[in-house]
């Protein structure tokens, strides 16, 4: 059997080309394979980076928290005001970012007694002195911002000197 190519005359059984058709069939599946094996390793480096920058964004959250204040409050009291903040506010994970102007009560509600049991909570987690009731009286009057609530904990977070 003779077949016209455009390379020329084509002669054979038919074979040759059931042959060539079965390579190319090999190919077509072998480059199908190929390309769905670089598709799932591509979503996987996707989902491997989208956590660890989820990750990079949790330290954030509190990194950036900390150095608006640093040399000016502990670090202790920074980390537990951060983490009962981000708490009160139902962030899930640290990645929360807390402003130092932030308005306790509007942002977070922490008005009142919610304030007074926030500054006992602080205290009490980090090991701190607690304040007593008659200090507690000048919260309201003077705690409204994230700043201003570091700066009234921030005498109790203060080494204590026991006189013996």
């Amino acid at each position: 059997m003779r077949l016209a190519t455009p390379n020329g005359p084509f002669v054979g059984n038919g074979r040759d080309t059931r042959l060539t058709f079965a390579t190319g069939a090999a190919v077509v599946r072998l480059s199908v394979s190929v390309a769905i094996v670089v598709l799932l390793l591509g979503l996987f480096a996707l989902a491997r980076a989208t956590r660890i920058n989820r990750q990079s964004i949790e330290r954030d959250g509190l990194s950036r928290f900390r150095d608006a204040f640093r040399g000016r409050f502990p670090e202790n009291l920074l980390a537990q005001v951060y983490a009962y903040l981000a708490e009160r506010h139902g962030a899930q994970e640290p990645q929360y970012i807390v402003n130092p102007t932030d308005d306790l009560a509007r942002v977070f509600g922490l008005a009142d007694l919610d304030l007074e049991d926030a500054v006992l909570v602080i205290a009490d987690r980090a090991g701190a002195r607690l304040p007593r009731a008659h200090e507690l009286d000048t919260l309201k009057t003077s705690v409204r911002t994230v700043e201003d609530l570091l700066r009234y904990l921030e005498p109790y977070f203060r080494p204590q000197v026991v006189k013996g």
